[in-house]
């Protein structure tokens, strides 16, 4: 009677901490959940334009065009594995449409500081390589 019992009583706990653990959010999406908030909240002023003293005014504008531009680009190559050489083609038209929006926002002597921040082709380290290729 008594293994029956504690059999019971062990299943009864282990079915209880089961259920618990399905209610609460995992580690790993937790982790996931604060890794997209803290992208969200990255400034990418400091990567993308470094040397460049942009205005707090500037930095909301300056980010959201600098994810949009990464965004289309990734798109971009996705639409390149399906179709080969569409990158090539149209990276250069994405990329003046970027620079466009950009030149509203930056001063005249700030985006040419940025222009000439341009990374050489064989560079693969650079940050800047991102925007300008």
């Amino acid at each position: 009677m008594k293994k029956v019992l504690f059999i019971a009583s062990i299943l009864s706990i282990c079915h209880y901490a089961g259920y618990a653990q399905q209610n609460s959010s995992s580690s790993a999406e937790i982790v996931k959940a604060a890794a997209r908030k803290k992208m969200a909240a990255t400034d990418y002023t400091r990567i993308f334009l470094p040397g460049i003293a942009v205005s707090e005014t500037q930095k909301p504008q300056v980010n959201k065009l600098i994810l949009q531009f990464l965004d289309e680009k990734r798109a971009l190559n996705a639409e390149n594995r399906k179709t080969p050489g569409v990158y090539e083609q149209q990276q250069p038209a994405l990329f003046n449409t970027f620079k466009t929006k950009l030149a509203e926002v930056l001063s005249a002597a700030q985006m040419s500081a940025f222009l000439a921040s341009k990374p050489a082709t064989g560079e693969k380290t650079n940050m800047l390589r991102s925007i300008f290729y």
